[in-house]
């Protein structure tokens, strides 16, 4: 008898968030990019300095990761078991994403120089930059494990899962639109100019990077580890 293997079609795509976990993540999603940064602004004039800005971070991403823990525990553990059941299709979206990060870099940067130019750096980047001067070891733990603990499952697990139940292309652009406005909205307004939202166009390629590793694997400890060594990479060329 001849048997052939059977070869098992490429994992589709499942949002893995219930219900109650969407409500709670869209909850903190504007508690966490809006409201939390304004607390602590105004926590900070209350304590006259003697909380520094390193400090706050560690409030707001350590705040972030407790709830992560606490309202999304079922669902990491859910993504966890995605993991390990399809752990060589993961790994291949890890490093297809790698590769598709640089790609999509090296395009942006090309065609920007050809318009141009354009500022590699941003006010993020600057500001990551001073605040790693005030406590390197500290601002590495915080973008290296608390942020992308609690950034994707918000970024990734809910909004492109949300909306790549409709359609795949919106997908992508919300959660480009909405992750780079995270990194960049509050300096529109610091520094009154509103020129910042212009640096969304940075978070292009790596956010786009996030979302196929998410797409791909099925399982938000990939975007999560992708996102760990991008910043991990990122603090040691910027510090």
């Amino acid at each position: 008898m001849d048997e052939r293997p059977v070869r098992r079609a490429p994992r589709e795509f499942e949002d893995l968030m219930t219900r109650g976990e969407h409500v709670a993540a869209g909850i903190y999603l504007p508690v966490h990019s809006v409201l939390m940064p304004l607390l602590l602004s105004w926590l900070a004039l209350l304590s006259g300095g003697l909380l520094d800005d390193v400090t706050l971070n560690a409030i707001m991403y350590s705040a972030g990761a407790l709830f992560t823990v606490v309202f999304l525990r079922k669902f990491l553990r859910r993504s966890f078991d995605v993991l390990a059941e399809n752990l060589s299709q993961c790994l291949l979206a890890l490093f297809a994403a790698l590769a598709l990060d640089f790609a999509l870099s090296w395009v942006l940067s090309l065609a920007l120089t050809l318009l141009g130019g354009w500022p590699s750096s941003t006010a993020n980047n600057e500001a990551v930059i001073s605040l790693a001067a005030e406590g390197r070891n500290r601002m590495f733990a915080i973008a290296v494990f608390l942020a992308p603990v609690v950034e994707e499952p918000i970024f990734r697990g809910l909004l492109y899962g949300a909306v790549r139940r409709h359609s795949r292309a919106a997908a992508y652009f919300a959660s480009v639109l909405v992750f780079g406005l995270y990194h960049v909205w509050q300096y529109v307004f610091v520094f009154a100019d509103w020129r910042y939202l212009l640096q969304i166009i940075n978070y292009i390629p790596v956010t786009a990077a996030l979302c196929y590793s998410y797409e791909r694997s099925g399982s938000i400890w990939v975007p999560m580890a992708f996102h760990m060594f991008i910043n991990a990479m990122s603090m040691s060329v910027l510090t």
